[in-house]
């Protein structure tokens, strides 16, 4: 499989990482807008302009939502044209009739390398042959393909972003209040790690636990009488109303 990769981010990184680790992969070009380089410590050519690409099998962009109809606009009409965004429909691609999507469901951090064994990545194509092709190019990466229509991908990026982004903004929230108080974030570790590894054994619905779920109201008003933060104790506020109320009248 000939590609180009275009885009070299936090995920475009660890594709092209992946990539050119990949025997059943040849990585042609890696447009890096950035780049110092001509090519890669691996010998992979790197261009800036998309003008620069050669012909390939697919083109593969890891770039940010807002450009990806512009960048695409760009390359050749009867190539293989393929986004990693998880919001984005694939009719963003209007001008091309070979179009698909590449959907790593995982975060992504410029410090640490992500294992592709088994991670679900949801595909999608504009024809069998191409949707076939995304199939091999997540296994040959020993990933895990998931067909995903647009509305189903747009709906399970939602929920990425609620267990994972907004999870972390709590994690950076809890993370002040113990420096705050001398206390080491570490502690709290074996709590993150259960609250994750119950799920393998519970639903979230039979996992929750918590003040909000006893309605312990003493509790919860001493908490909020600690928390200085106005926004954090809006959320803290939000987030215990939610939980007492889908949980009312429920016994678990």
């Amino acid at each position: 499989m000939r590609l180009s990769l275009i885009g070299s981010g936090k995920l475009g990184q660890q594709l092209y990482r992946i990539f050119s680790e990949c025997a059943e992969i040849e990585l042609v070009q890696w447009m890096d807008r950035s780049a110092t380089e001509s090519s890669t410590a691996e010998g992979i050519s790197i261009v800036k302009q998309v003008e620069e690409l050669l012909e390939v099998d697919g083109f593969l962009l890891a770039v940010n939502d807002e450009v990806i109809e512009m960048l695409a606009a760009k390359l050749p009409k009867n190539s293989l044209v393929i986004h990693t965004s998880g919001a984005t429909e694939i009719s963003v691609f209007s001008d091309h009739n070979r179009r698909g999507i590449f959907y790593p469901i995982q975060s992504f951090s410029y410090e640490r390398s992500v294992a592709f064994s088994e991670l679900p990545i949801g595909i999608e194509a504009s024809n069998s042959k191409d949707l076939k092709f995304l199939e091999k190019l997540a296994l040959a990466i020993q990933a895990k393909p998931v067909h995903l229509d647009s509305a189903q991908r747009k709906a399970l990026h939602l929920s990425a972003v609620l267990v994972n982004n907004f999870s972390n903004h709590l994690f950076t929230e809890a993370a002040q209040i113990c420096e705050e108080n001398k206390i080491p974030f570490e502690l709290l570790k074996p709590l993150i790690k259960e609250t994750v590894d119950k799920l393998d054994d519970l639903s979230p619905k039979r996992a929750q636990t918590g003040p909000a779920l006893r309605e312990d109201r003493k509790t919860i008003s001493a908490h909020l009488s600690m928390i200085e933060n106005s926004e954090l104790k809006k959320l803290y506020t939000l987030f215990t109303n939610s939980i007492t109320n889908h949980y009312k009248n429920e016994k678990l």
